[in-house]
Formats: C-alpha cells, structure tokens, sequence
C-alpha cells in the first residue's frame, strides 16, 4: 500500500528535477542570445530615432521621472534618446523619444505594448504609415514641452494619455540631461 503511494512520488519528483536540470542548461545557453539580441534591437531603436547620430552613451542621471529608464545622449551631439516604460490601459507600454538640442521632439515609437488591439492602433501604429493623415505618435514630431495640439484620442484615451505622460516625462528628464 505505501508503495503504491510512494513510488508516483518519487517517480514525479525525478521527472520534475530533469526538466528543470534540462530548462537551466537551455537557459545558460540561449541567456546571452537573447540579452544581445535585444541590445541589438534597443541600439536600431535609437538609431531609427535619431539617424544622423554616430552612436550613443548612456547617461548616468539621478532623480529621473519614475517612467524613465534609460538616457542616452548622441556622441555627436545631435540630440538624446529616453527609453520609457508607462502604465497604461492594459500593461506596460514601453516607447522611445529622441528630443534634439533645441527641445523639440525628433520622433516618438512604441517598442511593446499589452493594450487592446484594434482598439489602441490609432496610438500605436507607426507614425510614418500615412504621412497624410498622421496618427497620434506623429503629432509629437516638432512639438516642445507643451505639446500644444496633442490631444487625446478617442476610444483609446487612456492609452494615448499615457503615451503623452510618457513625452511629458522625456521632457524633464531633458532638462536634467542638458545639465551633465
């Protein structure tokens, strides 16, 4: 009888310790191809913001905006990039902001987000997808701190307010960055 109960235990408990013996060797292996791929990635990122730059240096700044996780600024001096992560409607968006020299927004993107589809593609969609009629990330290009003419938009209001707040947070972190 204790048999019976013991050996599906132990036979479990054995099965249990392989796969998670398997799972950290794939781990160990596919860790370091997954870290520099998303360098790769956050470096196009940058670049795609900000094409003129030579390259970048991450700035070490203190009392940043909580949403603000990266600064980087151009090794030519052309501008800086701040990789900001903001709570939206449904999850984490995470986006990037190139302001230049003069304070005026270069471009903004969506790296990832969880926010409802369909519904956030007006937020969310690529600003150069119709240049005719550009959608809410367009309407940064250009803009200062006061982003006159960014409004909500309708159907996705938290989501684009959020995106805004995440703008508005570059901005502060700007004016600390000029400061180094």
């Amino acid at each position: 009888m204790k048999k019976d109960f013991i050996l599906p235990i132990l036979v479990l408990s054995l099965i249990c310790l392989f796969v998670s013996g398997a799972l950290a060797v794939v781990n160990n292996f596919t860790a370091p191809v997954i870290e520099a791929s998303a360098a790769e990635r956050a470096a196009a990122a940058r670049k795609e913001i900000i094409p003129q730059a030579d390259g970048f240096e991450l700035l070490n700044i203190e009392d940043l905006p909580r949403t603000i996780t990266d600064v980087y600024r151009a090794t030519n001096n052309t501008g800086y990039i701040f990789m900001i992560t903001v709570p939206g409607y449904g999850g984490n968006i995470s986006m990037i902001c190139g302001i230049n020299n003069e304070g005026k927004v270069i471009k903004t993107a969506v790296l990832s987000h969880t926010e409802t589809k369909g519904m956030t593609d007006p937020v969310f969609a690529p600003a150069d997808s119709n240049p005719a009629n550009p959608n809410h990330q367009g309407r940064y290009t250009g803009k200062d701190k006061n982003l006159d003419g960014v409004i909500a938009v309708t159907g996705a209001t938290i989501s684009s307010n959020a995106y805004k707040s995440g703008v508005r947070d570059a901005f502060e972190a700007f004016e600390l960055a000029r400061r180094q």
